[in-house]
């Protein structure tokens, strides 16, 4: 009996698993339980630059609890998810549904990819209505292909048995009962923990925002380039000026420096000629003369100059830096603005 004891302990000490880890309190909780249990974990982190995760502070909690960390990047294919969402959106244009499907695909490829037993989350039963009610929850699980495989240690005594857990090689009785949107189970489990750092609840993703949703319609409407330009979304003043081009105007300093960071090679870029102001990105090739004089109208209207005469504005191409030039900026009625904002 003694030998099949010690048989038992380490089988499970050789045990892998994926979790997925965003920082937050409930998934850094999840890591820390499996972790004790003697599981060799992976803690993976999806990045989403317009999401509601931080991955420093996944890292951190990754290094604390002492675990393997990676970091995957949602793509264009993360782009025709919230473009077509099979499940539908939740409140504004967030598809959670399809969004925890493609996340948990590829966790589970990485899973297979490194020879781990199953993968794991932070959900909660019952914390959200659209992706963690019960239909939910086993809909990710069956359409992810990790049946049996897809453990959620936070509330895993309310659901089935998993296959690590029907094999004892996970103790169920070590698993929680976790349910509903309170978060104070979570935040006195920490303490007992001793898990100070995490990152707090907030507002969560900003598809769930209509403002940002809303460009994120416009844009997919229109079309985009590549994954990288969406970033660009959750900053500034967005006005669309006709189906070829739009622009987006910084409010401060960082957002105008964000701008040129994150500009396409297409695009162009326009700035008060001699003031501080802000700056202007117009996304779209070889805009002409109309549409310049009107973004070089936006960037008065959102000066200290809006009420004086046109303004001298100076544009470049992103790809052509050195090719400085100038134009008078289009005085524009504040009805006609109010048309193309986004």
């Amino acid at each position: 009996m003694i030998q099949m004891n010690e048989n038992r302990e380490a089988e499970k000490k050789q045990m892998k698993a994926v979790g997925l880890l965003s920082g937050g309190l409930d998934s850094t909780l999840a890591v820390k339980i499996v972790k004790d249990l003697g599981v060799e974990v992976y803690g993976v982190y999806f990045a989403m630059p317009w999401g509601c995760c931080d991955k420093a502070k996944a890292q951190e909690a990754a290094d604390r609890i002492g675990i393997k960390f990676i970091v995957l990047q949602l793509d264009e294919r993360y782009l025709e998810i919230v473009k077509t969402p099979k499940h539908g959106y939740g409140s504004a244009m967030n598809p959670c549904v399809d969004c925890r499907i493609h996340m948990f695909t590829r966790a589970g490829q990485y899973m297979k990819h490194i020879g781990a037993d199953f993968v794991f989350t932070g959900e909660v039963l019952g914390q959200r209505p659209m992706s963690q009610m019960r239909h939910s929850m086993k809909k990710i699980e069956i359409e992810t292909g990790l049946r049996g495989r897809l453990l959620r240690p936070l509330c895993a005594q309310y659901l089935d048995p998993t296959i690590p857990e029907v094999e004892g090689l996970i103790e169920r009785k070590k698993l929680l009962n976790m349910t509903g949107r309170s978060r104070r189970p979570q935040i006195q489990l920490a303490k007992d923990l001793n898990i100070t750092e995490y990152n707090q609840p907030a507002g969560g993703c900003l598809l769930t925002d209509r403002k940002f949703a809303n460009r994120m319609k416009d844009t997919l409407e229109h079309g985009y380039r590549n994954f990288r330009e969406t970033i660009a979304l959750q900053w500034g003043r967005h006005f669309r000026l006709n189906d070829s081009f739009k622009t987006i105007l910084g409010r401060n300093a960082d957002e105008n420096e964000s701008l040129l960071q994150y500009a396409h090679p297409d695009d162009t870029i326009m700035t008060l000629a001699e003031h501080e102001g802000p700056t202007l990105l117009l996304k779209g090739l070889n805009p002409p003369r109309d549409i310049l004089e009107k973004a070089a109208g936006l960037i008065q209207q959102f000066s200290k100059f809006k009420d004086e005469q046109p303004q001298k504005i100076k544009y470049w191409s992103v790809k052509n830096d050195n090719n400085i030039q100038f134009i008078d900026a289009q005085i524009l009625d504040r009805n006609f603005i109010d048309t193309i904002y986004i």
